[in-house]
């Protein structure tokens, strides 16, 4: 059976394909696209559906739920966690680092310099 989560893996990004699943899976909680107590796929089915290994989908729902964001219950399967964490002020700024350092790493792997990165941020923020 395929997942109703939309996310996916890109094998061009300088970020893991780990790291790419829990971000994509805090975003759809910080939207509202994925509620508390919602299930979400086995590891294998999700692996399945985007062509990882079943650890890669593993270890993105495992750190995920050390980070507060998802809860195991066993056979009943991993659930969107009752309180999201990004309602800590270092947690969200942890979330907001990882994030941005995801973004740069992608960005630098496809032959962006730091300088011409920064630069582009800057004149989009308006300072």
């Amino acid at each position: 059976m395929k997942t109703d989560l939309l996310i996916g893996v890109d094998v061009e990004l300088a970020v893991p394909p780990n790291r790419q699943i829990a971000e994509q899976i805090r975003s759809l909680v910080q939207r509202g696209e994925l509620t508390a107590g919602a299930l979400l796929p086995t590891v294998r089915q999700l692996a399945g559906d985007l062509g990882v290994a079943p650890n890669t989908v593993a270890r993105a729902y495992a750190d995920l739920q050390a980070e507060g964001w998802l809860v195991g219950d066993g056979r009943r399967g991993t659930r969107i966690a009752e309180r999201s964490p990004d309602r800590d002020k270092r947690v969200r700024a942890n979330t907001l680092r990882g994030s941005i350092e995801q973004f740069v790493a992608s960005l630098v792997g496809r032959g962006y310099s730091r300088h011409e990165i920064v630069a582009e941020i800057e004149r989009l923020a308006g300072t």
